[in-house]
């Protein structure tokens, strides 16, 4: 890269002072002067006259020179790589004829030998050049020309000169460092005016133009002019995603619209605003319901009827509208989108660098990535990126201006929920980690939380983490401000972890956490010992039960059986004499004094063997049923030889027929006695 040096005008020659790597000098031809002992040289400074000392240093330098006839002068410059020196340079002009006036040497036939004599006072040395050729034909260069704005168009300019005949014109967009040249020189009178077509409407321009004549060289650049070209109506359709929002109260919906601003090639000039149009579709609509409302914003929220509807979206400036971009939408079949999970911004030295994780959502067809300065949320910026990229790079941001960025997923023309961060070009995310503690412990696990806050220090932090470590073994989760709470698997009981907050790989906090003691090795120990025990108890019954069983055979024991109680019963002596059966005690007088014999017999047959055990009564009078039969007055005894095993054999249910037409039953061995006893006393 060139570097320029000061440079002080004289009236016979330009003196380089403090010149660095470069040197300009112009000679006007009236500052020349012939030399008294070499009519063939015409230098600035008579000492210049003397021969080049054997002290200086002869170089070939890169000198390039240039005569511009209007003002009658010579102008060459070169380059050196000493680097910045304090010198001064002249220029020695000489011919191979013989010089009469330096006044009148520089016309455009003349042929001159043009020497660079630089005096460097930094090194205290003097640099001679090796002659350079000249032919002034060949190096005129025409004067600076001037240009003119004559109109504009929406795409076009159109500017004027006056200059040489042959010219070039060149523009670029303002704020831009590329220039566009036109292909050919332009050819023309004195008077030339040029238009320049294809340009972006509503465009800043600068131009400049530069001639030269059929010979010589190409003129300095006239000054730049600046120009704007007119508006004219957007080009394109805004693309526009939409998000239809339902309430738990049973209002009606809302529908939120989001689209990017056009790009000034499509936009067409400034863009004044957005029309939204809805219109609900009904089958048989009574009136036009169409709601117009317009925005000057790149987002508009509409509350909407359920159902379908249609929704258009176009842009204006002065000029005109827009196309519009047209949606049918349908709120009854609406999925919802989640939003972008772990989103995180770090920063380098001039961009932001935004990251983001995919959700768990059918293909995304694109993401929309949203910045807008905190201080003036109305200046919005967007930028697309694919469905299978997760980060974006913002470039060109203010380093002392702090962003909202946000993410939104697109599927089709619908979009999720954005997901948002600020963040800053000098401390990346603006976002901390605060109050981390340990909200659960078990014998495997750990359970911690934390928070997220606005950052309170300028510190830049392009990473949050969590560490939790014993000795070597380490398990280690990056922090993302959707998250406030995690679980660390797989630890061991009764263990002594650290618990480090980490930013940057720099621990700012350390958490002691132990794990809780285990009991299950307790159990395991114990187990195989109590079944032991249990098993020992249990064939140490079963043996004793076999021994018992077989050494110490069982005796039935008297008290068991019926027999036994009967004959271990203390009063028997009293009611021994009617324990036999004799027929006149079951006699009975009736109203007429008439006896009547009484039958006795059993009342039902035994039904299983088990009813003749042996330890069965032979009689038991307490079950006696006497029934009397008014027929029989027979005196004669009762036939007991068919029946001898009778009153031994069976259990005791037995009629006795009489003479009474009520039937008596005895159901117990005390009221059969009183019985007894009542007939006793009345026979």
């Amino acid at each position: 890269m060139d570097m320029w040096c000061l440079k002080q005008l004289s009236a016979w020659t330009v003196v380089s002072l403090l010149c660095v790597s470069s040197h300009k000098v112009t000679v006007k031809e009236t500052d020349l002067n012939l030399c008294e002992k070499d009519d063939k040289v015409c230098v600035t400074d008579f000492r210049d006259c003397n021969p080049r000392p054997s002290t200086s240093i002869l170089q070939t330098l890169n000198i390039s020179c240039y005569y511009q006839m209007s003002n009658r002068s010579v102008t060459c410059e070169w380059g050196q790589s000493d680097g910045p020196t304090e010198s001064d340079a002249s220029l020695i002009f000489s011919s191979d004829d013989t010089v009469i006036s330096c006044k009148g040497i520089f016309i455009p036939v003349a042929k001159l030998k043009v020497t660079a004599k630089v005096k460097d006072y930094t090194l205290g040395r003097e640099i001679w050049s090796q002659p350079h050729n000249v032919f002034l034909y060949d190096i005129m260069k025409p004067s600076q020309p001037v240009l003119t704005l004559l109109g504009s168009t929406e795409d076009s300019v159109t500017v004027s000169w006056n200059g040489p005949r042959n010219c070039q014109l060149r523009y670029r967009v303002n704020n831009t460092h590329t220039w566009t040249q036109a292909p050919d020189l332009i050819s023309a009178h004195s008077r030339q005016n040029y238009t320049i077509k294809d340009l972006l409407p509503f465009t800043v321009y600068r131009a400049s133009v530069a001639c030269k004549e059929d010979y010589g060289i190409l003129s300095d650049w006239s000054s730049d002019i600046t120009v704007r070209t007119l508006e004219r109506a957007p080009s394109r359709r805004p693309e526009v995603c939409y998000r239809v929002e339902k309430t738990d109260s049973g209002e009606r919906p809302q529908l939120r619209l989001m689209w990017k601003d056009l790009d000034l090639s499509e936009a067409g000039g400034r863009i004044l605003g957005y029309q939204v149009s809805y219109k609900p579709v009904k089958e048989w609509p009574l009136q036009d319901r169409t709601l117009i409302q317009n925005v000057t914003e790149v987002t508009a929220l509409l509350v909407v009827e359920e159902g379908n509807c249609n929704v258009t979206v176009k842009a204006f400036n002065e000029a005109g509208y827009g196309p519009a971009t047209c949606l049918k939408i349908d709120t009854h079949r609406q999925n919802t989108l989640p939003s972008v999970r772990n989103l995180w911004v770090s920063s380098s030295v001039k961009d932001l660098l935004v990251q983001w994780e995919i959700p768990a959502v059918p293909p995304v067809s694109h993401y929309d990535v949203q910045w807008r300065p905190e201080t003036r949320p109305s200046t919005c910026c967007w930028t697309r990126v694919d469905g299978f990229n997760t980060s974006a790079v913002i470039k060109d941001v203010d380093p002392d201006v702090s962003y909202m960025i946000s993410v939104f997923p697109v599927v089709k023309q619908q979009c999720g929920s954005p997901q948002s961060l600020a963040a800053s070009l000098q401390q990346g995310a603006l976002m901390e980690v605060v109050r981390l503690k340990v909200v659960d412990t078990t014998k495997m696990t750990v359970t911690v939380a934390w928070a997220w806050q606005r950052k309170t220090a300028p510190i830049r932090v392009n990473r949050y983490a969590l560490m939790l470590r014993k000795d070597a073994e380490t398990q280690t989760l990056l922090l993302w401000p959707d998250q406030w709470q995690h679980t660390f698997l797989h630890l061991e009981p009764n263990t002594e972890y650290s618990l480090h907050l980490l930013a940057d790989n720099v621990s700012r906090n350390i958490i002691p956490v132990r794990t809780h003691f285990d009991e299950i090795p307790v159990v395991a120990a114990v187990t195989p010992l109590l079944l032991l025990a249990v098993t020992v108890l249990i064939i140490s019954i079963l043996s004793r039960t076999v021994y018992k069983s077989y050494f110490f055979p069982r005796i039935s024991s008297p008290r068991g059986s019926t027999t036994g109680q009967w004959l271990m019963y203390q009063h028997h002596e009293r009611a021994r004499e009617r324990s036999i059966l004799d027929i006149e005690d079951f006699q009975v007088t009736d109203g007429l004094r008439v006896k009547s014999v009484i039958m006795v017999g059993p009342n039902s047959q035994p039904s299983t063997e088990e009813d003749l055990h042996e330890d069965t009564p032979v009689l038991s009078l307490s079950h006696l049923i006497i029934k009397l039969d008014l027929d029989y007055v027979s005196d004669s005894q009762p036939d007991t030889e068919q029946h001898p095993d009778s009153l031994q054999s069976f259990h005791p249910n037995y009629t006795v027929k009489g003479c009474y037409p009520d039937d008596t039953v005895f159901t117990s061995e005390e009221n059969r006695e009183a019985n007894y006893q009542t007939h006793g006393v009345n026979g």
